[in-house]
């Protein structure tokens, strides 16, 4: 499983690239998902012009997910890209009261899971995914 763990230079002494590969991982394989990925942490501003150009909304998010071209016929198909961002993460993991790092691996995980196929549009599909994310990351969260 290829995952590659990308920072902006901001956050880069404050986000545990390991951690975030391992639960990068930990997801894959518990979806059965030979795959590689990339995890790009980054501000709220990078986070609003990719969310303003790619799904017309002019507002910062804590996720995205990218989801590659599909045709791939490599033996390790790339499935996307996760952008997560940090300040968000830090805002709802205080709210949340638990860790920053927490509140990424959690928005890792949920990233992933959209590459996977996993939506959140409905009441069901929502708790199937959240239900899922509590299965990978070991502990209840609340969305």
């Amino acid at each position: 499983m290829g995952v590659e763990i990308r920072v902006h230079s901001k956050f880069s002494s404050r986000v545990d690239r390991a951690r975030l590969a391992r639960v990068a991982r930990r997801t894959l394989r518990a979806e059965r998902a030979d795959a590689a990925l990339t995890i790009y942490v980054t501000t709220d501003a990078e986070i609003r012009a990719l969310n303003r150009k790619f799904h017309a909304t002019n507002a910062a998010t804590d996720v995205l997910s990218f989801p590659a071209e599909q045709g791939t016929d490599k033996p390790r198909p790339y499935i996307g890209d996760v952008v997560v961002s940090y300040e968000r993460a830090r805002a709802q993991a205080r709210r949340a009261r638990w860790r920053i790092a927490d509140e990424l691996d959690l928005l890792a995980v949920h990233g992933i899971l959209h590459l996977l196929g996993y939506d959140d549009l409905t009441p069901r599909q929502r708790a199937r995914m959240w239900k899922r994310q509590e299965e990978i990351l070991g502990h209840v969260v609340s969305g």
